[in-house]
C-alpha cells in the first residue's frame, strides 16, 4: 500500500504531521511561526500590530543598534559592497577578514582564529575539521545542535556525558581505550536552553588529569563575562587549559558569523579541513565591519555588563521571589520551566498578546522533556521593562492558580524530574505559580 510507503519527504511529512498536531492542541499563535512586523529597538518589536517589549532574543548587549557598529557597516557598503558571493578559498580574504581574526584571536587570548559564515558552521567546521575516523569526542548530552552535528560529519566515536555530570565524565573517560592525545571533551560554557552553566574548572581539572583535549563553546557567555567580555574561561581563570574556543557573533554582538581560536601553532590550517569555510560563502564586507565595530565596542562595555547583570537579577530574583519555577544560575538565560505544554503555552500566548515576547521551548528539543518559557535578558532593557514583564506574569499566573483551587490535586515529581503541583496547593509555602522552584 502506498501508505507503508517511504520516500525523500517522509521526515517532513512526518514534522507536518506533528505540527498540525500542535496546532490542534493550541488556541492562539503558533509559537514556532511569530511574525515579527519591524524591529524598533534592541528591546521593541511590532509584532501582530503591537507594540512588543522583546525578551525573546539574543541581543544581549543591545548592539543591534550601536551607532557605531550601524555606521561600520554601512561604510563597508559603500566601499566594497553587500557580499562576496564565494567562499574565501575562490573568491579571496578580504583585509578585514585577516583583521578580524586577529582581533578575535587576541580577544579570547589566543595565538590564532579562524572566522566562519555562522556559528553553527563554527561547531561544525571545527569539530569536523580537526576530529576523524580513529578519535573520541566526548561531549555532554545537551550540547547544541551543531556540535551533534559535527560529530556525525566528523566520523569520530562519539561518548555522551550526563549533563553537567563530572563523575558521569570521568566514568566515560576512564573506559576510553583510545589514546588521549586523540580524545576531544566538548561543552558549552552557558547552556541555552535554560542557562546554566558547565562546572568548567572541574572539567579542565579532568581534561589535564586525563590528557586529553577540551574544546568550549562560549556562544552564550562571550561578551557578558570575562575582562572585556572575553568569556566564561577567562573569567574562571582556565581558558589557557581550553585547547579550542569556539563562539558565535549572533548574540552578544549582534550580528552573524561565528569563529574558533586556539593557541595550537598549525591552527590556521583549519581553513583547509572544515569544509564549513571551504565550501561557504564568506561573510560579507558589511557584516564583517559591523563585528569588528561591536567588537571593539564590547571590549569596553563594561556599563553595559553591568546594567544587563542588574537586570538578571531583576528579573531572576523576581521569579524566585514569587516562588516561580526557574533557575538559580548565572546567565542572561532565564527560564520558567513547566511540566504541562498547556500551561506553559497560556502563559506564553497571554505574554504576547499583551505585548512582551519571548521563547516557547518544548519536547523533544528541551532538557528532560520540560516546557520552558525562556527569557533573554538585555542590557538596555529597562527596570520597568522588568517589573511589567513579571506583573503581566503574575496576572496570568494567579489567574491559573484560582482556577486549579477547585481541583483537588498534590505535588508530584514528573517524568521530565520537575517537581510540581499542577494547579493546586503545593507541597510546602505555596508559590504563586503552583510549581515548587529548581
Amino acid at each position: 500500500m502506498r501508505g507503508d510507503r517511504r520516500s525523500i519527504f517522509s521526515g517532513i511529512e512526518s514534522l507536518a504531521r506533528r505540527r498540525s498536531a500542535l496546532l490542534q492542541i493550541i488556541d492562539g499563535p503558533n509559537p514556532l511561526e511569530v511574525q515579527v512586523q519591524r524591529i524598533v529597538s534592541p528591546t521593541e518589536a511590532v509584532i501582530g500590530g503591537r507594540p512588543t517589549r522583546l525578551f525573546g532574543t539574543n541581543n544581549y548587549l543591545g548592539m543591534t543598534f550601536e551607532p557605531e557598529v550601524m555606521h561600520a557597516a554601512a561604510a563597508a557598503i559603500a566601499a566594497s559592497g553587500v557580499g562576496t558571493t564565494a567562499s574565501r578559498v575562490a573568491s579571496g580574504n578580504l583585509p578585514d577578514h585577516y583583521e578580524l581574526e586577529s582581533e578575535i584571536a587576541s580577544f579570547v587570548g589566543k595565538r590564532g582564529a579562524v572566522v566562519f559564515s555562522t556559528g553553527f558552521q563554527a561547531n561544525l567546521g571545527t569539530l569536523a575539521g580537526l576530529c576523524g575516523a580513529g578519535d573520541v569526542i566526548v561531549l555532554d548530552e545537551e550540547s547544541h545542535a551543531s556540535i551533534y552535528d559535527a560529530v556525525t560529519t566528523s566520523a569520530a566515536r562519539k561518548v555522551k556525558f550526563r549533563h553537567n555530570d563530572l563523575a558521569h565524565l570521568r566514568k566515560q573517560l576512564g573506559e576510553i581505550q583510545e589514546d588521549m592525545s586523540r580524545v576531544l571533551i566538548v561543552v558549552e560554557s552557558v547552556y541555552s536552553a535554560i542557562g546554566d552553566v558547565a562546572p568548567l574548572v572541574e572539567i579542565a581539572r579532568l581534561k589535564s588529569e586525563f590528557g586529553c583535549n577540551l574544546l568550549v563553546d562560549e556562544a552564550h557567555s562571550i561578551g557578558m563575562f570575562g575582562q572585556g567580555g572575553a568569556g566564561l574561561a577567562h573569567e574562571l581563570g582556565i581558558a589557557d587549559q581550553v585547547d579550542v574556543i569556539t563562539g558565535t557573533f549572533s548574540k552578544s554582538f549582534g550580528l552573524m558569523g561565528g569563529f574558533a581560536a586556539s593557541d595550537h601553532p598549525d591552527f590556521f590550517c583549519l581553513r583547509y579541513s572544515a569544509r564549513a569555510f571551504m565550501f561557504t560563502a564568506a561573510l560579507p564586507p558589511p557584516v564583517v565591519a559591523a563585528i569588528r565595530a561591536s567588537l571593539a565596542k564590547i571590549r569596553g562595555a563594561d556599563e553595559k555588563r553591568a546594567r544587563l547583570w542588574r537586570n538578571v537579577d531583576h528579573l531572576r530574583g523576581g521569579l524566585r521571589a514569587r516562588g516561580y519555577n526557574t533557575l538559580d544560575a548565572r546567565s542572561p538565560v532565564v527560564p520558567m520551566i513547566f511540566d504541562d505544554l498547556g500551561a506553559c503555552y497560556t502563559l506564553w500566548k497571554s505574554l504576547l498578546l499583551n505585548g512582551f515576547y519571548a521563547n516557547l521551548l518544548m519536547p523533544p528539543s528541551t532538557p528532560r522533556g520540560a516546557c520552558v518559557i525562556r527569557f533573554s535578558v538585555c542590557s538596555e532593557h529597562r527596570p520597568e521593562d522588568i517589573d511589567a514583564l513579571l506583573a503581566a506574569i503574575d496576572a496570568v499566573m494567579d489567574a491559573q492558580r484560582r482556577g486549579a483551587r477547585e481541583r483537588d490535586e498534590r505535588a508530584y515529581v514528573s517524568t521530565a524530574g520537575i517537581v510540581v503541583a499542577t494547579g493546586g496547593a503545593p507541597a510546602g509555602p505555596a508559590p504563586r505559580s503552583g510549581a515548587a522552584g529548581v
